[in-house]
């Protein structure tokens, strides 16, 4: 009989174990450039607050109506720093850990648990959800889901375990989206001579289309590190305030992959190519 109550209450520890701070919403990513937006044309609406934070709202539908915000402090007016969708239901917005918008307020409670904290606004008319040490906070209109934003670092755990050079080269060679999504700094980008491959829309679309900017570069990494020079770094350091730069014999057509610290992980920031 201890051992069957135990195992209960293991079983409810982990089904209320709260969902950790979230880096993506709805394809974008924290940190990711402002000149991403440039595809998506004019805002829908824009504003500069006192503080001197910008903030950019675009239309991701009209009917039904879905927009997304996109906000960046006064100290780096060119890196987000929050993402918010807002809206009614649609079957277009990627799922945020199994919640959309317009799902009841129950359902999200049964996932993220109890919030820490709840406030009600009165333009719009609606009740914020926030949770403590989470980036994450959830808006409610008449007890559904109305709008989801993401903001900031906090709460991401960072733990600096010695990074392989084995698990970057997989993450380089998948297909995967959500494994490349993961892999790379939101900014990051691969350098050829005079070429610069970029990130130039939501990191998500980015990475799930091979004919993408990026992707075109990243077959050119994949391709490189075919060659034999490539199979394994001539050194491996850490450069001020970056993560460990691996960087290769002067015959291999890759010369250095540098990572660097976002949202608790080491992630590919920059691939010089010979």
């Amino acid at each position: 009989m201890r051992r069957i109550a135990a195992f209960a209450l293991l079983s409810i520890q982990l089904c209320f174990a709260q969902v950790p701070s979230q880096r993506e919403l709805n394809g974008f990513v924290i940190g990711q450039h402002r000149d991403v937006l440039e595809k998506w044309g004019e805002p829908y609406d824009e504003m500069e607050t006192d503080d001197g934070w910008q903030y950019l709202a675009y239309k991701v539908s009209e009917e039904p109506f879905v927009y997304m915000l996109f906000k960046f402090p006064e100290d780096d007016l060119e890196h987000m720093t929050s993402i918010q969708i807002t809206g009614e239901p649609s079957p277009g917005m990627a799922p945020f850990m199994g919640v959309r918008l317009g799902m009841p307020a129950a359902e999200v409670r049964r996932i993220f648990g109890e919030p820490g904290e709840k406030r009600m606004l009165t333009d719009p008319p609606v009740e914020v959800w926030e949770y403590e040490d989470r980036n994450y906070s959830f808006e409610m209109d008449e007890g559904k889901l109305y709008s989801i934003q993401i903001f900031g670092d906090q709460g991401f755990p960072f733990h600096d375990p010695r990074v392989r050079w084995e698990d970057v080269q997989s993450a380089l060679r998948s297909t995967d989206v959500a494994t490349l999504v993961a892999a790379f700094a939101p900014d990051a980008e691969i350098y050829q001579d005079e070429d610069v491959h970029q990130i130039d829309d939501s990191m998500a679309k980015v990475m799930a289309d091979p004919g993408s900017e990026f992707r075109r570069g990243l077959a050119l990494v994949v391709r490189a590190l075919q060659n034999e020079k490539a199979a394994e770094p001539e050194d491996v350091n850490i450069r001020a305030g970056l993560g460990p730069v691996f960087k290769f014999a002067a015959e291999s057509p890759v010369e250095e992959i540098v990572t660097i610290r976002d949202s608790g992980q080491w992630r590919v920031w920059e691939i010089k190519l010979r």
